[in-house]
């Protein structure tokens, strides 16, 4: 695509600030979407996602956090392709999510949800954040017919590449996340690396995974606010070395995630400290590092996202309706990982599987195992029977690489 006609904006409705969950279609005003873990196919190393639905309605794949509004039963096909950011910059926009080829009928979507992570102060600068539409020579900026706290709408236009962007000298913070991934040791050195990814939020788990899959995943709370272009530095206090010793938030949306910082401590090294100080060397994220607490990506053993949703709710249906009821109010009242709780009207009568997908649609797989264990669990303890075998894999998991 060498040249390109930048259109003018498409629909007319405004934009204004939604509720915390993917917004919905009017007509669908007490209907929440369906989670969904779509079929993921490896094609010359590139993930595409397959789903198909029963019928019409809302439904929010796990692994993307897409949303699909559906008129009728339909096959989707998407996968996230690599932006041409000089073509951006030309029409004065930058990136500010993935970049989703789509393939469907197309008069079986009437809007799509793209996931978004602007902080909320920024969503308030009138027309910062729009979705650029790509065709075979022309791309057009398509104006939102609303924009949550996590998503944001249009109406679907005919089906190519479709991608959230604001404007290039943006300079407000974006909702990031720091994953941790352990390397294996180093014997004849006796030393162990640590890869820490500065990422957006809404770049998928599932997709920065795959590409560090001889790496163990540790699980910790990833959420805090970054600023574009600003250099960060990471500290640890056992480290051997840390590498580079300055990085910038990487915003490129893939579809290469290479580690920000490489920090190389002693290998029998159990536990250690991580901070993230910004350029004036104000602390924005500290954890206490586990190092023994992994998943190995390996196909062995490894355990699907649909599984883990399964035990989150064998889980809560081993609660009693008093204790169910307590956690739910937790739910409503508690701010999680940076993030505001789930709505209180959402939650009124919702089942037990209905919770869980409202936790896994609002925190996504990972994050909906790390509240929920929040909620109920000190350190050490399990206040109510797993079965064999269940809390040691909700306490480490991810989802499959592949599925046929």
């Amino acid at each position: 695509m060498d040249m390109l006609a930048i259109q003018s904006a498409v629909g007319d409705s405004e934009v204004k600030l939604g509720p915390n969950t993917p917004d919905i279609n009017p007509k669908d005003a007490t209907k929440l979407p369906s989670s969904f873990i779509p079929k993921v196919q490896n094609e010359s190393a590139q993930i595409s996602y397959r789903f198909k639905s029963s019928g019409s309605g809302l439904f929010h794949c796990t692994l993307t956090g897409l949303v699909f509004d559906l008129t009728r039963e339909a096959e989707l096909l998407y996968k996230i392709i690599q932006w041409d950011e000089s073509i951006l910059h030309q029409a004065g926009k930058m990136a500010a999510g993935p970049l989703f080829d789509i393939k469907c009928c197309e008069d079986a979507v009437r809007q799509l949800h793209f996931p978004h992570c602007e902080t909320q102060k920024a969503l308030l600068s009138d027309g910062l954040l729009s979705v650029v539409h790509f065709t075979d020579d022309t791309m057009s900026f398509i104006k939102p017919l609303k924009i949550t706290d996590t998503h944001v709408v249009i109406k679907t236009p005919h089906f190519s590449a479709f991608g959230p962007v604001v404007d290039l000298d943006s300079a407000e913070p974006v909702k990031g996340q720091i994953l941790l991934f352990l390397r294996p040791p180093n014997c004849k050195k006796e030393t162990q690396n640590l890869n820490v990814l500065l990422l957006p939020r809404n770049i998928p788990l599932d997709q920065v995974s795959r590409q560090h899959q001889g790496s163990h995943f540790i699980l910790v709370p990833s959420a805090c606010n970054l600023i574009k272009n600003q250099t960060y530095t990471v500290h640890c206090p056992v480290a051997c070395k840390i590498q580079p010793k300055r990085a910038e938030l990487d915003m490129g949306f893939g579809p290469n995630y290479p580690p920000t910082f490489v920090i190389c401590f002693p290998m029998n090294t159990e536990e250690i400290t991580l901070t993230l100080r910004d350029q004036t060397d104000a602390e924005v994220w500290e954890h206490e590092v586990d190092l023994t607490d992994h998943l190995p990506f390996s196909a062995d053993g490894r355990i699907s996202a649909q599984e883990i949703m399964v035990m989150l709710l064998d889980i809560l249906k081993d609660l009693s309706d008093d204790v169910f009821s307590d956690f739910k109010w937790h739910l409503k009242i508690k701010e999680w990982n940076d993030m505001p709780p789930i709505k209180e009207s959402d939650l009124f009568e919702a089942k037990r599987t209905t919770t869980v997908d409202l936790m896994v649609q609002k925190y996504q797989i990972t994050g909906a195992v790390q509240l929920q264990r929040s909620s109920f669990m000190e350190p050490g303890e399990v206040p109510w029977d797993t079965g064999e075998g269940a809390e040691e894999a909700v306490h480490g998991f991810m989802p499959e690489s592949s599925t046929s």
